[in-house]
């Protein structure tokens, strides 16, 4: 059973500053950490367009209590100009967490972190979900996670793992509950009933400043992909199909995405939990199915949008590309994955669109918004935050007047 949090708040502004006090903070334990908290007041500051929210605590499902952490947490204000965003993928519930002090000792912080999937390791294998259950919980404990969601806001979506099952898309029959897990974990208001995608938009800062940020669902209506055949040349496990009734993202989320690219904006961030340029590997991507990934292409190209930067995780390898699209604007995407589950090398063969090496090691990534020099930095950072690999593009290259 969750303990109930017993907290006051003090909020009091001190120039341009909010200071946000926490008092008696019931202690946790998870199966390695322990975390304790002496009673008296804590303080933190907060930028002066944050703001600090408590969260109902209700049963997420029946009899299931909710997994959310035991903690305030932040909000970013609509009209924050951002500058800087960190971004991130694949976080295990149950290692070491280093990554987060590195990036909260980064000058400046970032505003905000967008963990871009696999946000806990909890793949179901029972009808009740308990694995992902217990995942979430062993997650909303961890000390670092903890201190890193009170000092810096935080947006997500998932991939698959969070999803609930390996490499799982629309046939996957547990996608409702995991809906419902992942909104209570992030505190995250539902945008439509929960089996019908999690995917949502938020826009900051205000004219001539503003930055969309579009979190795609690349698993509630992702078609099966084919599996590999032996006249593949790439290492792992699926090919392409150019098969017209196959979709990434589904009748509806697809129509969705063209009204938000057509909304006021002047930089867009489209976050989409696997990779969406990359070739040269058969593990997921928008490559598997190569008539959605021109689709999407076209559709930049048909709304007029301009901005568009990619941000992706998923391969536990992080990585630069870049592409040209028809009108002679530039695409880039940006790959940061793992936060702190590194794998082995990568064999991806080196194609065209990628600009950097593959870095296994644990990583994040930020990205800089120069608004005065009008020109964007998507860095690859490793856990200690010094950099692997840096892209810079001008806005004009972005298609940006």
């Amino acid at each position: 059973m969750i303990l109930m949090l017993g907290m006051a708040l003090g909020v009091a502004a001190l120039g341009m500053t909010i200071v946000l006090m926490r008092f008696g903070q019931v202690s946790q334990t998870e199966p390695d950490t322990q975390v304790t908290e002496t009673p008296g007041a804590v303080s933190e500051t907060l930028s002066e367009n944050d703001t600090v929210d408590v969260y109902a605590r209700v049963d997420v499902l029946p009899g299931v209590p909710s997994v959310a952490p035991q903690t305030p947490w932040l909000k970013l204000d609509a009209s924050t100009t951002l500058t800087r965003i960190g971004v991130g993928s694949c976080l295990g519930q149950n290692q070491p967490q280093p990554v987060w002090d590195s990036i909260l000792r980064l000058e400046p912080r970032p505003q905000l972190f967008m963990m871009m999937g696999d946000g806990v390791y909890g793949d179901i294998k029972s009808a009740d979900a308990k694995e992902l259950i217990q995942a979430y919980r062993d997650q909303s404990v961890r000390p670092e996670l903890a201190r890193a969601r009170q000092e810096m806001p935080f947006l997500a979506t998932w991939d698959d793992h969070d999803y609930g099952g390996n490499d799982k898309g629309a046939d996957f029959e547990h996608k409702e509950t995991a809906a419902k897990l992942f909104h209570d974990f992030w505190q995250m208001k539902p945008e439509r009933p929960q089996d019908q995608g999690i995917y949502y938009a938020r826009t900051y800062g205000v004219e001539g400043k503003r930055v969309q940020i579009i979190m795609l669902d690349t698993r509630s209506f992702r078609s099966d992909l084919r599996k590999k055949t032996n006249s593949f040349k790439y290492w792992g496990r699926y090919e392409p199909i150019g098969d017209p009734d196959r979709t990434m993202l589904g009748k509806a989320q697809w129509a969705w995405l063209e009204e938000q690219l057509q909304e006021a904006a002047d930089v867009r961030l489209i976050v989409t939990s696997v990779q969406l340029l990359a070739g040269g590997h058969g593990f997921e991507r928008w490559g598997n199915l190569p008539l959605e990934r021109e689709r999407f292409f076209q559709l930049i190209d048909d709304t007029g949008a301009r901005g568009v930067i990619l941000l992706s995780g998923d391969r536990h390898n992080g990585a630069l590309y870049q592409i040209e699209l028809k009108n002679g604007q530039r695409l880039p995407e940006m790959t940061s994955s793992s936060l702190n589950r590194s794998y082995g090398p990568s064999k991806d063969a080196p194609t065209p669109e990628r600009l950097s090496r593959m870095y296994n090691q644990e990583n994040f990534g930020i990205l800089d918004i120069d608004w005065r020099l009008r020109r964007i930095s998507l860095t690859l950072k490793d856990i200690g935050g010094e950099m692997l690999d840096s892209l810079t593009v001008k806005f004009s290259d972005l298609g940006i007047d």
